[in-house]
Protein backbone atom coordinates (compact mmCIF):
# COMPACT_ATOMS: atom_id res chain seq x y z
CA UNK A 1 0.00 0.00 0.00
CA UNK A 2 1.26 3.46 -0.88
CA UNK A 3 1.85 5.98 1.86
CA UNK A 4 0.15 9.37 1.64
CA UNK A 5 3.32 11.12 0.48
CA UNK A 6 3.97 8.50 -2.20
CA UNK A 7 0.39 8.83 -3.47
CA UNK A 8 0.72 12.61 -3.67
CA UNK A 9 4.02 12.37 -5.56
CA UNK A 10 2.50 9.94 -8.05
CA UNK A 11 -0.48 12.25 -8.59
CA UNK A 12 1.91 15.14 -9.21
CA UNK A 13 3.82 12.97 -11.68
CA UNK A 14 0.57 12.09 -13.46
CA UNK A 15 -0.30 15.78 -13.77
CA UNK A 16 3.18 16.21 -15.25
CA UNK A 17 2.42 13.70 -17.99
CA UNK A 18 -1.04 15.13 -18.66
CA UNK A 19 0.33 18.63 -19.10
CA UNK A 20 3.63 17.80 -20.76
CA UNK A 21 2.48 19.10 -24.15
CA UNK A 22 2.99 22.63 -22.84
CA UNK A 23 6.50 21.98 -21.51
CA UNK A 24 9.70 22.74 -23.40
CA UNK A 25 12.42 22.27 -20.82
CA UNK A 26 15.68 21.30 -22.48
CA UNK A 27 19.29 20.80 -21.57
CA UNK A 28 20.47 21.12 -25.16
CA UNK A 29 20.32 23.84 -27.80
CA UNK A 30 16.83 24.71 -29.11
CA UNK A 31 15.77 22.32 -31.84
CA UNK A 32 15.55 23.93 -35.25
CA UNK A 33 13.08 21.92 -37.29
CA UNK A 34 13.04 22.26 -41.07
CA UNK A 35 10.10 19.92 -41.59
CA UNK A 36 6.48 20.24 -40.53
CA UNK A 37 4.01 18.57 -38.17
CA UNK A 38 0.61 17.63 -39.61
CA UNK A 39 -2.57 16.24 -38.07
CA UNK A 40 -4.73 13.45 -39.42
CA UNK A 41 -8.02 11.74 -38.58
CA UNK A 42 -9.37 8.31 -39.48
CA UNK A 43 -12.65 6.62 -38.63
CA UNK A 44 -11.90 3.15 -37.29
CA UNK A 45 -14.71 0.86 -36.11
CA UNK A 46 -17.05 3.87 -35.61
CA UNK A 47 -14.44 5.80 -33.61
CA UNK A 48 -12.72 8.98 -34.82
CA UNK A 49 -9.00 8.43 -34.28
CA UNK A 50 -6.37 11.16 -34.38
CA UNK A 51 -2.65 11.16 -35.13
CA UNK A 52 0.11 13.64 -35.86
CA UNK A 53 2.98 13.08 -38.26
CA UNK A 54 6.25 14.86 -38.88
CA UNK A 55 7.53 15.11 -42.44
CA UNK A 56 11.04 16.44 -43.12
CA UNK A 57 11.67 18.90 -45.90
CA UNK A 58 12.83 17.24 -49.14
CA UNK A 59 11.47 13.83 -48.12
CA UNK A 60 13.21 10.97 -49.93
CA UNK A 61 11.36 9.06 -52.63
CA UNK A 62 11.16 5.92 -50.49
CA UNK A 63 10.78 6.53 -46.76
CA UNK A 64 10.55 4.53 -43.57
CA UNK A 65 7.51 4.93 -41.32
CA UNK A 66 8.16 5.21 -37.57
CA UNK A 67 5.24 5.08 -35.12
CA UNK A 68 6.02 6.58 -31.68
CA UNK A 69 3.46 5.65 -29.00
CA UNK A 70 2.81 7.65 -25.85
CA UNK A 71 2.43 6.34 -22.31
CA UNK A 72 -0.59 6.22 -19.99
CA UNK A 73 -2.55 9.44 -19.65
CA UNK A 74 -0.46 11.22 -22.27
CA UNK A 75 -1.22 12.85 -25.60
CA UNK A 76 0.35 12.29 -29.00
CA UNK A 77 1.84 15.79 -29.00
CA UNK A 78 3.03 15.22 -25.45
CA UNK A 79 5.02 12.23 -26.66
CA UNK A 80 6.73 14.41 -29.26
CA UNK A 81 7.81 16.72 -26.42
CA UNK A 82 8.71 13.90 -24.04
CA UNK A 83 11.13 12.45 -26.59
CA UNK A 84 12.78 15.86 -26.90
CA UNK A 85 11.57 16.03 -30.53
CA UNK A 86 14.66 13.96 -31.24
CA UNK A 87 12.82 11.70 -33.68
CA UNK A 88 11.84 14.81 -35.66
CA UNK A 89 15.42 16.05 -35.57
CA UNK A 90 16.73 12.72 -36.86
CA UNK A 91 14.10 12.73 -39.61
CA UNK A 92 15.34 16.16 -40.68
CA UNK A 93 18.87 14.79 -40.82
CA UNK A 94 18.15 11.53 -42.63
CA UNK A 95 15.38 12.77 -44.95
CA UNK A 96 13.92 9.28 -45.31
CA UNK A 97 11.79 9.04 -42.15
CA UNK A 98 8.16 9.95 -41.46
CA UNK A 99 7.48 10.10 -37.71
CA UNK A 100 3.93 9.35 -36.58
CA UNK A 101 2.53 10.18 -33.13
CA UNK A 102 -0.84 8.37 -32.78
CA UNK A 103 -3.35 9.25 -30.04
CA UNK A 104 -4.58 6.45 -27.81
CA UNK A 105 -8.29 6.35 -27.01
CA UNK A 106 -8.90 8.40 -23.88
CA UNK A 107 -5.09 8.77 -23.64
CA UNK A 108 -4.57 5.00 -23.19
CA UNK A 109 -3.84 1.99 -25.42
CA UNK A 110 -5.72 -1.30 -25.40
CA UNK A 111 -2.65 -3.48 -24.82
CA UNK A 112 -2.36 -7.13 -23.77
CA UNK A 113 -3.07 -6.59 -20.05
CA UNK A 114 -6.53 -8.06 -19.51
CA UNK A 115 -6.78 -6.65 -15.96
CA UNK A 116 -6.33 -3.04 -17.10
CA UNK A 117 -9.24 -0.78 -16.13
CA UNK A 118 -8.83 2.18 -18.50
CA UNK A 119 -11.58 2.81 -21.08
CA UNK A 120 -9.54 1.65 -24.09
CA UNK A 121 -9.43 -1.84 -22.52
CA UNK A 122 -12.95 -1.87 -21.06
CA UNK A 123 -14.43 -0.80 -24.42
CA UNK A 124 -12.21 -3.26 -26.30
CA UNK A 125 -11.01 -0.50 -28.62
CA UNK A 126 -9.50 -2.03 -31.75
CA UNK A 127 -6.12 -0.33 -31.72
CA UNK A 128 -4.66 -2.93 -34.07
CA UNK A 129 -7.18 -1.87 -36.72
CA UNK A 130 -6.14 1.76 -36.06
CA UNK A 131 -2.56 0.93 -37.03
CA UNK A 132 -3.69 -1.00 -40.08
CA UNK A 133 -5.66 2.07 -41.20
CA UNK A 134 -2.76 4.46 -40.56
CA UNK A 135 -0.35 2.32 -42.56
CA UNK A 136 -2.82 2.32 -45.45
CA UNK A 137 -3.14 6.11 -45.15
CA UNK A 138 0.62 6.66 -45.39
CA UNK A 139 1.03 4.15 -48.20
CA UNK A 140 -1.50 6.12 -50.24
CA UNK A 141 -0.26 9.60 -49.31
CA UNK A 142 3.53 9.11 -49.41
CA UNK A 143 6.12 6.89 -51.03
CA UNK A 144 6.46 4.76 -47.92
CA UNK A 145 8.50 1.58 -48.04
CA UNK A 146 5.90 -1.00 -46.97
CA UNK A 147 8.69 -3.27 -45.76
CA UNK A 148 10.17 -0.56 -43.51
CA UNK A 149 7.45 0.22 -40.96
CA UNK A 150 8.54 0.35 -37.30
CA UNK A 151 6.97 0.88 -33.87
CA UNK A 152 8.41 2.60 -30.79
CA UNK A 153 6.47 2.70 -27.53
CA UNK A 154 6.92 4.10 -24.03
CA UNK A 155 5.25 2.57 -20.95
CA UNK A 156 1.61 1.83 -21.99
CA UNK A 157 2.81 2.53 -25.54
CA UNK A 158 5.56 -0.05 -25.01
CA UNK A 159 2.92 -2.58 -23.96
CA UNK A 160 1.00 -1.73 -27.14
CA UNK A 161 4.22 -2.26 -29.07
CA UNK A 162 4.35 -5.78 -27.62
CA UNK A 163 0.74 -6.39 -28.68
CA UNK A 164 1.44 -5.38 -32.26
CA UNK A 165 4.51 -7.61 -32.27
CA UNK A 166 2.39 -10.55 -31.11
CA UNK A 167 -0.73 -10.03 -33.20
CA UNK A 168 0.39 -8.28 -36.43
CA UNK A 169 4.13 -8.83 -36.84
CA UNK A 170 3.63 -8.99 -40.60
CA UNK A 171 2.97 -5.25 -40.71
CA UNK A 172 6.23 -4.16 -39.11
CA UNK A 173 9.95 -4.62 -39.61
CA UNK A 174 11.03 -3.86 -36.06
CA UNK A 175 9.86 -2.89 -32.59
CA UNK A 176 11.30 -0.94 -29.65
CA UNK A 177 9.67 -0.86 -26.20
CA UNK A 178 10.83 1.50 -23.45
CA UNK A 179 9.88 1.04 -19.78
CA UNK A 180 7.66 -1.99 -20.44
CA UNK A 181 7.45 -5.67 -19.55
CA UNK A 182 5.13 -8.42 -20.77
CA UNK A 183 2.13 -9.27 -18.55
CA UNK A 184 1.97 -12.51 -16.57
CA UNK A 185 0.00 -15.32 -18.22
CA UNK A 186 -3.16 -14.66 -16.17
CA UNK A 187 -3.03 -10.99 -17.23
CA UNK A 188 -2.56 -11.60 -20.96
CA UNK A 189 -5.38 -11.59 -23.52
CA UNK A 190 -3.39 -11.21 -26.73
CA UNK A 191 -3.68 -13.65 -29.60
CA UNK A 192 -0.15 -14.72 -30.50
CA UNK A 193 0.89 -15.61 -34.03
CA UNK A 194 4.20 -17.10 -32.92
CA UNK A 195 6.03 -15.30 -35.73
CA UNK A 196 9.58 -14.09 -34.96
CA UNK A 197 10.19 -10.34 -34.70
CA UNK A 198 13.11 -7.98 -34.19
CA UNK A 199 12.74 -6.39 -30.77
CA UNK A 200 14.68 -3.83 -28.72
CA UNK A 201 13.78 -3.36 -25.04
CA UNK A 202 15.10 -0.45 -22.94
CA UNK A 203 14.33 -0.82 -19.23
CA UNK A 204 15.61 0.74 -16.04
CA UNK A 205 16.55 -1.56 -13.16
CA UNK A 206 15.04 0.90 -10.65
CA UNK A 207 11.77 1.53 -12.50
CA UNK A 208 9.17 2.29 -9.76
CA UNK A 209 6.14 1.85 -12.06
CA UNK A 210 6.85 -1.12 -14.33
CA UNK A 211 9.17 -3.14 -12.03
CA UNK A 212 12.30 -4.56 -13.67
CA UNK A 213 11.99 -7.73 -11.59
CA UNK A 214 8.28 -8.09 -12.30
CA UNK A 215 5.23 -7.72 -10.08
CA UNK A 216 2.28 -5.39 -9.70
CA UNK A 217 2.36 -2.21 -11.76
CA UNK A 218 1.74 1.05 -9.86
CA UNK A 219 1.13 4.08 -12.06
CA UNK A 220 -0.67 6.29 -9.53
CA UNK A 221 -3.54 7.23 -11.88
CA UNK A 222 -6.21 5.10 -10.23
CA UNK A 223 -6.19 2.60 -13.09
CA UNK A 224 -5.33 -1.05 -12.55
CA UNK A 225 -2.95 -2.94 -14.82
CA UNK A 226 -2.24 -6.20 -13.03
CA UNK A 227 1.12 -7.94 -12.82
CA UNK A 228 3.97 -8.17 -15.30
CA UNK A 229 6.87 -10.60 -15.62
CA UNK A 230 10.45 -9.46 -15.14
CA UNK A 231 12.62 -7.91 -17.83
CA UNK A 232 14.85 -11.03 -18.07
CA UNK A 233 11.69 -13.14 -18.56
CA UNK A 234 10.38 -10.65 -21.12
CA UNK A 235 13.64 -10.99 -23.02
CA UNK A 236 13.49 -14.78 -22.79
CA UNK A 237 10.10 -14.68 -24.52
CA UNK A 238 11.45 -12.79 -27.54
CA UNK A 239 14.70 -14.77 -27.63
CA UNK A 240 12.84 -18.10 -27.72
CA UNK A 241 10.39 -16.78 -30.30
CA UNK A 242 13.31 -15.81 -32.56
CA UNK A 243 15.36 -18.96 -31.86
CA UNK A 244 18.25 -16.75 -30.79
CA UNK A 245 21.76 -18.08 -30.66
CA UNK A 246 22.85 -17.37 -27.08
CA UNK A 247 26.50 -17.73 -28.07
CA UNK A 248 26.10 -14.83 -30.50
CA UNK A 249 25.39 -12.29 -27.76
CA UNK A 250 27.60 -9.21 -27.88
CA UNK A 251 27.80 -6.72 -25.04
CA UNK A 252 28.26 -3.00 -25.47
CA UNK A 253 28.82 -0.76 -22.45
CA UNK A 254 27.82 2.84 -23.10
CA UNK A 255 30.36 5.43 -21.93
CA UNK A 256 29.43 6.89 -18.55
CA UNK A 257 29.26 10.43 -19.92
CA UNK A 258 27.56 11.97 -16.89
CA UNK A 259 28.59 10.35 -13.61
CA UNK A 260 26.28 12.66 -11.67
CA UNK A 261 23.22 10.68 -12.82
CA UNK A 262 24.41 7.64 -10.82
CA UNK A 263 23.27 5.46 -13.70
CA UNK A 264 24.96 3.46 -16.44
CA UNK A 265 23.74 1.55 -19.48
CA UNK A 266 24.76 -1.68 -21.18
CA UNK A 267 23.36 -3.35 -24.32
CA UNK A 268 23.10 -7.09 -24.94
CA UNK A 269 22.55 -7.79 -28.65
CA UNK A 270 21.57 -11.20 -30.00
CA UNK A 271 21.63 -12.46 -33.57
CA UNK A 272 19.04 -15.00 -34.64
CA UNK A 273 20.44 -16.72 -37.77
CA UNK A 274 17.56 -19.19 -38.08
CA UNK A 275 14.94 -16.44 -38.26
CA UNK A 276 17.08 -13.54 -39.54
CA UNK A 277 15.93 -11.36 -36.64
CA UNK A 278 17.69 -9.40 -33.90
CA UNK A 279 16.86 -9.01 -30.23
CA UNK A 280 18.49 -6.50 -27.89
CA UNK A 281 18.17 -5.33 -24.32
CA UNK A 282 19.53 -2.03 -23.05
CA UNK A 283 19.73 -2.41 -19.31
CA UNK A 284 19.78 1.00 -17.64
CA UNK A 285 21.36 0.36 -14.25
CA UNK A 286 19.63 2.47 -11.57
CA UNK A 287 17.49 4.00 -14.32
CA UNK A 288 13.84 4.85 -13.76
CA UNK A 289 10.63 4.97 -15.81
CA UNK A 290 12.26 7.30 -18.31
CA UNK A 291 12.52 7.83 -22.07
CA UNK A 292 16.12 9.10 -22.17
CA UNK A 293 16.97 11.73 -24.77
CA UNK A 294 19.18 14.75 -25.42
CA UNK A 295 16.33 17.22 -25.83
CA UNK A 296 14.33 16.84 -22.62
CA UNK A 297 15.77 16.75 -19.13
CA UNK A 298 13.08 17.38 -16.51
CA UNK A 299 11.32 14.42 -14.90
CA UNK A 300 9.59 14.21 -11.47
CA UNK A 301 11.74 12.28 -9.02
CA UNK A 302 8.95 9.76 -8.53
CA UNK A 303 9.83 8.31 -11.95
CA UNK A 304 13.35 7.48 -10.81
CA UNK A 305 16.79 8.44 -12.03
CA UNK A 306 17.29 10.01 -15.45
CA UNK A 307 20.16 8.36 -17.29
CA UNK A 308 22.06 10.95 -19.34
CA UNK A 309 24.45 8.62 -21.14
CA UNK A 310 22.24 7.57 -24.04
CA UNK A 311 19.87 9.26 -26.46
CA UNK A 312 17.13 6.63 -26.81
CA UNK A 313 15.65 7.92 -30.12
CA UNK A 314 19.07 7.77 -31.82
CA UNK A 315 19.84 4.34 -30.34
CA UNK A 316 16.46 3.00 -31.44
CA UNK A 317 16.79 4.26 -35.01
CA UNK A 318 20.33 2.86 -35.19
CA UNK A 319 18.94 -0.54 -34.14
CA UNK A 320 16.27 -0.33 -36.83
CA UNK A 321 18.93 0.43 -39.46
CA UNK A 322 20.67 -2.88 -38.72
CA UNK A 323 17.59 -4.96 -39.50
CA UNK A 324 17.37 -6.91 -42.74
Amino acid sequence: MLRGGDTLRKKIALVFLLSITTLSLSRSEPLKQSGSLHSGYLRVKSLARQFYYYVPRDLADSSDLIFVLHGSGMTAKGMEVLTGRQFDKLADKRKNLIIVYPQGYGRYWNDCRTQATFDAKKMKVDDVAFFESMIKFFNEKFSVDEKSVFVVGYSNGGEMCFKLAKERPDLFKGFAAVSANLPVATNNDCTETGQPVSMLVINGTADPIDPYNGGLMKAGDGKQRGKVISTPQTMDYWLKLDKADSTSMTEHVFPDIDESDKSTAVEDLYDCPQTQKKVALIKVVNGGHIFMNDGFSYWPRVYGRVNKDINAPAVILDFFKTLQ
